[in-house]
């Protein structure tokens, strides 16, 4: 491993969770008595999964299908009304950075020296040292004549990060936070010629700078647009600036809207109109009329129309207004159908229109129930509700800059498609059309403030306004269901993280105080809204509201819970009496050959498809650091791209489905993340740039079936005649019960079947995992490896196919049937240590018990498991050795070797309870073993997946066979092959050799064939 870091991602996750433990609890599997499936004459259809050429194939064929299905839920059948607000557009401008003539601030104003011609909308860097930086966008626009009770408005949807506005050489205002829109009033300013001159500051953000000791004031987390530049702008969203949203100039009424919200209330039947007018006149405005009607937007149904409203006066400035109207016929918006309407005010004084104004808005209820144990059950319009989805991390927002609204709808679609039902917009709110069209399509979405780690101390109160803005941004749209505040916040105090000062930042108890302040904040707003605290808490428990941890198990190895453990059922530990989320999981996977040759800069490629190549030389891609638990390295990019992508979907299938039969506790899951913004953005997203989806996104597509049947096993390879349990589930989503299924299992080999089982169930469940009962599955003798299938489906008594899934099973010839004869020692094998005496046993060998009677002379290999019987015979055993004899030293499972040679202590490597080894297949004895055979293996003592190693052996001269790759978090580019860290090697001793192991073996014997094979022959081969 590196001695530094600057994948400040993977240290993150590497730092783990300090926590208040006494305030969580585990959450342990869930007690289940097991019963076992009857057999039946009736089988279960085949459930072979679709090629990935298919998958692809069906995916374009059901995205067109959706775009049909969902366009009469983007009309618009609200006509237009009578007093349409006089725009302008501003997009032309000059800009350049800050230059230090511009210290004398007139050479801005009047535009003097060089300057860049663009298009607003405009983002950009740098970042890192040079992140804090000021910029100047410049443009003129001519104006006519403001008419009579009009205003002139400056309109600004979003400018990141600071803005100060000059108008003909007057400020007129300022604004901090790049996400809300803000304006100023500029019709005693406006003239015929004006020149606009906008000063745009950035800084740090309160996280810092990835690869750099910098923070600063900058209220922004690690997610937003990027920029075309493949070092800096396309890598997890780098913190740049700039007006990446519209600007306009706008007419408005002396006496307007200035915000309109609708609020459902469904337990009355009704909406809530709330009103904020806005007098521009230093004086009271009287004898006002309001107006109310509402329309259905996306379907033909019955409108409210003529509720009339007195109001007696409008004071200066902001006036707020709230009128309730009872509706008779409504319908609600829910994902499947969108409902949408348009609520419209008429505002008139003394008979005079003055202003109108729409919103368009849907008829849902979004509440979390705080009442029941556990807490946190989720209901969207009074039906519990399970949120499945993922992180949006900046390919909507490019749609909408690139004003590319069929990307967008598409975006949109292809979650759906994926069976997901919310969007997290991942630590930042975003443009208004993306909640406009998430509305329209029908896509929840978790709207996040943008915090990431830390809050500094004097940035407080800007966070608790900056919390209420994005409340207000959001709360009109029925598709937001929820916010939060923070996301992975980390203790500043920890020793290991001294680029983020303690001094700096608020430490927990205060970041809980902030909380408060913010929801209270968001209270005023909007007193329906759910507000979750923490995204991914590093520092848990919150004092207030649901629980979120994020876990990374099958990427940063073991964080959060160990994989075997989740599996089974165990959850990361959280707060006592709720229930929680888990906002982020995922594993990275590489681009699309495709993307590759189509964006990549050259010198990230090889030369040739068949040349050597590594994806180190991919800008801050994690792959070459991180896949060396997972999987063997590659040497061609072709075969690079297969083994990440065949992880990745692994790694999702396999979580997606854990945490699904836990949605008794963990009811949202968000996948990290769905679709790319950039080549090579963020290679967690299972769709890439050019939305050609990864295998990882089918696997995420079948893993959310909505009501599916469900094989789950702790054991994947097992020997012939051993009957191996296998549990049925059906997993329901839904809010719907199903009645009178029967549930078939078939277990067959490619060629025939074996047995095939079935149950009634009476009923499917509403919202919960059923486990149903457990397939005693029955393994055929075999002569060599054999692929067995065990497909399941449920079948509802009518004869609907309900759901159907295929679980395989490796199943291996016994040991004394598979051994290498050819190379097999014909020399005794001896033991010293009762670990050694118990493995040899374990793996049938005719093992002999070494002491000092012993004739050394006629062993093969001595197995040593007792490090002070070692050295009490160390003499001995070293000329045994050195005369052409092998000794293995086997380590405990902790990996503590505590052996000596020749005096010299033997040096251990932590490697980390990796699932995964690889074994040096170039060797003639290990030709018979296959890529991740040890992989993912069973411990019987605790009856779950286990980790193989924890140690390496560190010496010199040492040859590996079995090996652990060392670890790499950083960035950097052309850091070459993995070194190789022995999990089993060997070293000369004179003519014989030494052998170190310090594979877990104890409980993972007898049950792991392709380990007991291996041990097996490295004990009894000739040559290694």
């Amino acid at each position: 491993m590196s001695s530094t870091s600057n994948d400040q991602f993977a240290a993150i996750a590497r730092e783990g969770v300090q926590s208040a433990n006494y305030e969580l609890v585990a959450a342990t599997p869930v007690p289940m008595t097991t019963t076992y499936m009857l057999p039946s004459t009736s089988s279960a259809p085949v459930a072979a999964a679709p090629s990935y050429a298919e998958d692809l194939q069906r995916f374009n064929e059901q995205l067109a299908e959706l775009r049909v299905k969902y366009k009469p839920f983007l009309a618009n059948h609200v006509l237009p009304h009578e007093m349409q607000r006089k725009q302008q557009p501003l997009q032309q401008f000059q800009f350049r950075y800050h230059q230090k003539e511009d210290n004398r601030f007139s050479n801005v104003l009047l535009g003097e020296g060089e300057w860049e011609q663009l298009t607003v909308p405009d983002f950009r860097g740098p970042t890192k040292e040079a992140g804090k930086w000021t910029a100047y966008y410049r443009t003129s626009f001519t104006y006519g004549t403001v008419a009579p009770g009009k205003r002139i408005f400056l309109i600004f949807k979003g400018v990141d990060y600071k803005a100060t506005v000059y108008v003909n050489d007057k400020c007129v205002g300022s604004h901090e936070g790049f996400f809300a829109p803000f304006s100023f009033d500029i019709t005693d300013i406006v003239q015929s010629n004006n020149t606009l001159v906008v000063q745009v500051d950035n800084d740090y953000p309160t996280l810092g700078v990835n690869g750099s000791n910098l923070d600063g004031d900058k209220l922004y987390a690690a997610t937003g647009m990027g920029w075309d530049d493949p070092i800096e702008g396309w890598h997890h969203c780098p913190p740049g600036g700039g007006i990446y949203q519209a600007v306009y100039i706008e007419e408005r009424s002396e006496l307007h809207v200035q915000d309109m919200f609708v609020r459902p209330l469904l337990e009355q039947d009704a909406v809530e109109v709330w009103l904020d007018v806005m007098n521009t006149r230093d004086q009271l405005m009287k004898n006002l009329t309001i107006e109310l009607a509402i329309y259905p937007r996306n379907f033909m149904g019955q409108s409210y129309t003529g509720l009339t409203f007195s109001v007696e006066y409008a004071g200066p400035g902001v006036n707020y207004y709230r009128y309730r109207m009872p509706l008779e016929e409504y319908r609600k918006w829910e994902p499947d159908t969108p409902y949408l309407y348009v609520a419209r005010s008429h505002i008139y004084m003394e008979q005079q229109l003055l202003d109108v104004q729409d919103r368009q808005f849907g008829i849902r209820s979004f509440h979390m129930d705080e009442t029941a144990t556990p807490k946190g059950t989720l209901y969207l319009n009074n039906q519990p509700i399970i949120l499945r989805g993922a992180n949006e991390m900046g390919h909507l927002q490019l749609c909408v800059m690139r004003n590319d609204y069929e990307q967008l709808i598409d975006d949109i679609l292809i979650a759906k498609l994926c069976n997901m039902n919310y969007i997290r917009l991942t630590q930042r709110p975003v443009q208004p059309e993306i909640y406009e069209y998430l509305d329209r399509l029908g896509m929840m979405n978790q709207t996040d403030l943008p915090l990431f780690g830390f809050l500094r101390r004097n940035q407080f109160a800007e966070a608790v306004r900056q919390a209420a803005e994005m409340e207000r941004l959001v709360r009109s749209y029925p598709s937001t269901i929820m916010v939060s505040f923070i996301n992975e916040p980390t203790a500043a105090d920890k020793p290991s993280k001294r680029r983020f000062k303690s001094h700096r930042h608020l430490e927990r108890v205060e970041l809980e105080a902030f909380f408060v302040a913010a929801r209270q904040a968001i209270f005023i707003e909007n007193p329906d809204r759910v507000v979750k605290n923490v995204e991914g808490d590093y520092e848990p428990p919150t004092k207030e509201g649901m629980p979120d941890f994020h876990t990374y198990t099958m990427w940063y190895t073991n964080h959060g819970v160990p994989i075997g453990e989740l599996h089974k059922g165990h959850l990361p530990p959280f707060s006592a009496g709720w229930k929680a989320g888990c906002g982020e999981y995922g594993a990275e996977g590489l681009d699309n050959y495709e993307v590759m040759m189509k964006y990549y800069p050259p010198e990230w490629l090889p030369a040739t498809v068949e040349a050597d190549w590594l994806p180190d030389k991919i800008q801050a891609a994690q792959t070459h650091g991180m896949h060396g638990d997972w999987y063997e390295e590659q040497t061609n990019i072709y075969d690079w791209i297969t083994a990440s992508q065949q992880h990745q979907a692994l790694a999702t299938q396999w979580m997606t489905d854990a945490f699904r039969r836990r949605s008794d506790l963990v009811v949202m899951t968000a996948l990290h993340l769905l679709i790319d913004a950039w080549p090579s953005g963020w290679m967690k997203a299972v769709v890439d740039v050019d939305r050609v989806p990864k295998p990882a996104y089918f696997a995420y597509q079948r893993s959310l079936e909505p009501v599916r049947i469900h094989l789950r096993s702790d054991r994947f390879t097992a020997y012939g005649g051993e009957k191996l349990p296998v549990e049925a589930w059906i997993l329901n989503d839904r809010a719907v019960e199903w009645h009178k299924v029967t549930v078939r299992v078939t277990v067959r080999t490619e060629h025939k079947e074996l047995a095939s089982y079935e149950q009634r169930v009476e009923v499917i469940h509403a919202v919960r995992p059923d486990y149903i009962s457990t397939v005693p599955v029955q393994l055929p003798i075999v002569e060599q490896r054999e692929l067995i299938f065990v497909d399941a489906s449920v079948v509802h008594e009518d004869g609907t196919l309900l759901n159907q899934e295929r679980m395989t099973i490796e199943v291996f010839p016994r040991i004394e049937q598979a051994a290498p004869s050819s190379l097999r020692t014909e020399r005794s094998i001896m033991y010293l240590g009762e670990q050694a005496a118990l493995l040899c046993r374990e793996l049938a060998l005719d093992a002999v018990a070494y002491n000092e009677q012993t004739n050394i002379a006629s062993a093969g290999t001595i197995v040593v498991s007792d490090s002070e019987r070692f050295a009490a015979y160390e003499q001995a055993l070293q000329a045994y050795a050195t005369a052409g004899g092998r000794i293995i030293l086997l380590s405990d499972q902790l990996g503590k070797l505590s052996y000596t040679v020749a005096g010299e202590p033997i040096g251990v490597g932590k490697l980390g309870r990796v699932q995964f080894v690889a074994i040096d297949r170039s060797r003639p004895a290990f030709q018979q073993f296959a890529t991740n055979d040890l992989s993912y293996l069973y411990n019987g003592a605790n009856d779950q997946i286990d980790y193989i190693a924890n140690t390496y052996v560190n010496l010199e001269q040492i040859e590996p066979l079995v090996f652990g790759y060392a670890k790499n978090w950083s960035f950097q580019s052309g850091l070459g092959n993995k070194r190789k860290l022995p999990v089993i090697g060997k070293q000369t001793c004179g003519a014989g050799e030494i052998v170190y192991s310090t594979i877990a073996y104890e409980g993972r014997i007898g049950y792991n064939p392709a380990l007991d094979q291996l041990l097996h022959t490295v004990i009894t081969t000739n040559q290694l």
